[in-house]
């Protein structure tokens, strides 16, 4: 019996040793601060704003003007509406999604500039909002 705890035990170090490295070699996106979005954000055009959050989110508290809206569980499978030459900005409610989302454009060969979290940002972004 304590052959087989021993065994488990082992495989356990393994497998959460696997889990790190894996997750070392994912490159976090950079978090944008409320001031070089709001630049981006008066330049229209010169980024794209991808929401990534679910619609009943977007109804319940807006979305960027001009933002693409697509949830990033269909975001693989959407990335025909997503144009390469632009840079991208993820963004859902606190940045978890968003970065998810920016993870996944980057190993399908897009440009992301950042993530961030509107719940953060929402009261300094009001004008920006629809």
């Amino acid at each position: 019996m304590r052959t087989i705890y021993w065994i488990c035990a082992v495989c356990a170090v393994l497998a959460a040793g696997l889990l790190m490295a894996r997750q070392a070699d994912t490159k976090a996106p950079k978090k944008i601060a409320v001031e070089e979005l709001v630049k981006l954000l008066d330049k229209p055009g010169d980024v794209l704003f991808i929401d990534v959050r679910e619609p009943s989110e977007i109804t319940d508290t807006g979305t960027l003007k001009g933002a693409l809206t697509i949830p990033v569980g269909q975001l693989e499978s959407r990335l025909s509406e997503v144009p390469k030459g632009k840079p991208v900005v993820a963004f859902c409610r606190r940045g978890g999604r968003a970065t998810r989302a920016a993870n996944l454009l980057e190993e399908k060969g897009y440009k992301t500039v950042g993530v961030f979290g509107l719940e953060e940002y929402h009261d300094r972004l009001k004008d920006y909002l629809v």
